[in-house]
């Protein structure tokens, strides 16, 4: 009997020291993020003004799926915020080149252009928004002065309506639109126009201060 007991403490022991030289099982690897869980911590940082870390974000983003047009478009206002122009540009640019009816790529871009004094290239820009049905008031306000700058009054005009009837509280443009009615009608010099201060892009602002 107690030999036997013996035997059993003795597989008992082997036992539990047979299990533990088990190999344990390895760790498994935590998953990445996704492109859309990038842009997602983009949107949060950069609704947090965090742009630092939300340009972080939107850059792995498009680095896993370069198509994302809008992690672009979201890494271009982070570069613009940061006074990263050229960045800024290619991240626009890049947008566009994914989606070229992207409103707020040429808005944003457009002011980017006006902010450099690369008025020809904001032109070009704005007008692209205006002929996508843009009702951002402030793409017209930029028109009137762009074409008040070069002698076109008939346009200008009709920029600056345009932009007081989607809003009417712009007070600037107000003053814009009596003074270029004056200006059309007495034949004076045109001035040049005005570097962008702020803008108003969609529904967000877009100002490169305070956008």
């Amino acid at each position: 009997m107690k030999r036997a007991l013996t035997l059993a403490l003795m597989v008992c022991c082997l036992a539990v020291l047979l299990a533990g030289c088990k190999q344990q099982p390895a760790p498994q690897p935590v998953p990445q993020p996704t492109a859309e869980q990038y842009f997602q911590y983009g949107m949060q940082a950069f609704q947090q003004e965090n742009y630092p870390q939300a340009q972080a974000q939107f850059e792995a983003a498009v680095q896993l799926a370069p198509a994302m047009a809008d992690a672009h478009y979201y890494l271009g206002l982070c570069y613009f915020k940061q006074n990263m122009l050229r960045r800024a540009e290619q991240s626009f640019a890049a947008c566009l080149q994914l989606v070229p009816g992207h409103v707020l790529a040429h808005e944003a871009l457009g002011l980017l252009y006006y902010a450099m004094n690369d008025f020809p290239r904001a032109k070009r820009e704005f007008e692209q928004a205006a002929a996508l049905y843009s009702v951002n008031a402030q793409v017209y306000y930029y028109l009137g002065a762009i074409a008040m700058s070069e002698n076109r009054c008939k346009d200008a005009l009709g920029y600056y309506k345009r932009c007081l009837e989607i809003d009417s509280s712009l007070v600037q443009a107000r003053t814009e639109y009596d003074a270029a009615k004056r200006r059309c009608a007495g034949g004076k010099p045109a001035p040049q126009p005005k570097p962008a201060t702020s803008f108003q892009g969609g529904a967000k602002a877009l100002d490169p201060a305070n956008f």
